[in-house]
């Protein structure tokens, strides 16, 4: 628990809160940076040539309405179709609520990868409902999903801390959520446009553009 306050206290200098719109508006330009982030081994969805990386915390409520929004947009768009895979990463940022998901995803992901993205969903839509979060709501999650609840719950917390820090620290998440496209960090994580532009390369890694103004 210590080390969770500890995350929280580092992280709340860089994000004020989880909508991409405050913390953009902080800055004039934004520049397009490439990353190779560490997610070779982790479960995608789709095998398409282009790679779209959701980084999120489950208690945001953008991070609900990205998936409610855009996602179902990228799986008709791009991964339907055979052009783009996707891979969504969990942060530890904003609460407990936050720090007991992206265990149980982490859990998820090792139990029944080939189940992932739809326990996933799961777990996002939900945000914000009653209990949401809790031992008792992973519980009714394990019983949903025909899951052992004990293993859905075996404590892996570090995983999703070092996660946070990584991201925070070396690959530019500043908000959640965060989106990458063949590893360029977009301006705008809702922007379907600037997606397209990313795989088509139109938008490159070190093209700066002037961000709007409040």
């Amino acid at each position: 628990m210590k080390q969770f306050y500890l995350l929280l206290v580092g992280l709340v200098l860089i994000l004020s809160a989880c909508s991409q719109s405050e913390a953009v508006d902080s800055k004039k330009l934004h520049t397009y940076t490439q990353y190779e982030l560490p997610l070779e081994e982790k479960v995608a969805l789709g095998k398409g040539e282009h790679e779209i990386v959701f980084v999120f915390d489950y208690s945001c409520p953008w991070c609900k309405k990205w998936m409610e929004t855009v996602l179902p947009e990228i799986e008709e768009r791009w991964i339907d179709t055979g052009e783009a895979t996707f891979k969504g990463q969990p942060l530890v940022l904003l609460n407990e609520q936050s720090q007991l998901l992206a265990n149980v995803d982490y859990n998820v992901e090792r139990l029944i990868p080939d189940r992932y993205y739809e326990v996933q969903r799961a777990i996002g839509l939900d945000s914000g409902t009653d209990g949401f979060g809790t031992e008792a709501y992973a519980r009714e999650l394990a019983s949903d999903f025909n899951l052992n609840a004990d293993e859905l719950l075996e404590n892996h917390v570090d995983v999703g801390i070092q996660n946070s820090r990584l991201f925070t620290r070396d690959f530019g998440v500043q908000y959640v959520p965060t989106v990458y496209v063949d590893g360029i960090q977009l301006m705008d994580a809702f922007s379907l446009e600037e997606m397209e532009q990313v795989m088509d390369g139109t938008i490159q890694a070190g093209d700066e553009v002037e961000l709007p103004e409040d």
